[in-house]
């Protein structure tokens, strides 16, 4: 809980007494790798804060399963539209690695509202940082060819290609699985 405590004090107006007000609305869950924290299809009623481990947000379409994000520790994770909205997810949020999660439910996050301006800009800060998150992912797919995607990842994300299997790290970067191979191969000979 205390990852949670320090990934709060990053933003404006923290207080000792916002994590106060926040303690009992917390609920730990542990998850396996393969395990969902969200299925698609069902409706999104939380938030999770992921304190250690890795998860990965993917949709199918077309018979593909197509990853979107991965999200790691001292990050927090949802299907942002079907929290706010109350539809069915277009996503499902799947644990990759053993990962330990801070839940606080949508209802909670709500009445936290009410009682301090913390967490609305909380909130607020969180939304944007989704539709950046989202807005760069559809630049990053849209402007570079698929050897700068993985060029990309390699650099500034290098650590995933440690923890994320291929066959989710080729569904990421809308490739074949063949063709990450074959990317890998020509950039480890240069």
């Amino acid at each position: 809980m205390e990852a949670f405590n320090k990934y709060l004090q990053q933003f404006p107006h923290y207080t000792p007494k916002v994590f106060e007000q926040i303690k009992p609305h917390l609920i730990k869950k542990e998850l396996e790798a393969g395990e969902y924290f969200l299925e698609q299809g069902r409706v999104c009623r939380s938030i999770a804060f992921i304190e250690t481990g890795l998860l990965r947000l993917h949709y199918n379409t077309d018979s593909k399963e197509v990853t979107n994000c991965f999200c790691k520790e001292n990050t927090i994770t949802c299907s942002y539209s079907s929290l706010i909205t109350g539809s069915e997810s277009d996503i499902a949020i799947q644990a990759i690695e053993p990962s330990r999660l801070w839940v606080i439910p949508y209802i909670s996050l709500q009445k936290l509202y009410e009682k301090d301006l913390f967490w609305q800009q909380l909130g607020r800060l969180a939304a944007e940082n989704e539709f950046i998150t989202t807005e760069c992912h559809h630049r990053f797919l849209r402007d570079l060819s698929a050897t700068d995607r993985y060029i990309q990842v390699l650099e500034n994300e290098g650590e995933l290609l440690q923890r994320v299997p291929l066959i989710y790290l080729a569904s990421y970067l809308q490739v074949a699985p063949e063709t990450l191979s074959r990317i890998r191969k020509k950039i480890s000979k240069s």
